[in-house]
């Protein structure tokens, strides 16, 4: 049961800071992209390793735009709004056994190297931002006081 506080007016403010977390990530990361041949151009590389950094930078800036603003800022919200243990053994489930476990299958055992790496990194933003906004949808993060 919710004791206090303008439950409607954190419910708005915190879809109003996903709108603007998602708009700057965006423009972030084409503005990364956009940067991304001109800074290549400064080093000696290899063609294959040029091919490796833009396959890196394509991955992470599709889904930090996509994924990141819910995985990585949006707990931060729930926090706020009193809910801490849930984002904190979601955010830890997610690292812990998704990133690290996903790490170790894609990039040793599937032999995809780092850019399996950079999968893992996607599927955990990807499931720590579904069980997030499960809870969100849920509302359960309205029955917390805060002090």
């Amino acid at each position: 049961m919710y004791r206090g506080g303008d439950v409607e007016a954190a419910d708005y403010f915190m879809r109003k800071l996903l709108q603007i977390t998602f708009t700057a990530s965006i423009i972030w990361n084409l503005l990364i992209f956009i940067a991304l041949f001109p800074i290549l151009r400064l080093y000696a590389l290899s063609r294959e390793t040029v091919r490796l950094v833009i396959k890196l930078v394509i991955i992470h800036n599709i889904f930090n735009a996509v994924l990141f603003p819910l995985a990585g800022p949006f707990p931060n919200d729930l926090r706020v709004a009193g809910d801490v243990k849930f984002p904190m053994y979601a955010s830890l489930f997610a690292t812990v056994i998704c990133r690290v476990g996903l790490s170790i299958l894609f990039a040793i055992k599937m032999n995809m190297g780092v850019i399996g790496i950079a999968w893992a990194m996607c599927a955990d933003w990807g499931i720590k931002a579904s069980i997030l906004l499960v809870r969100f949808y849920r509302g359960r993060w309205k029955g917390f006081q805060v002090i």
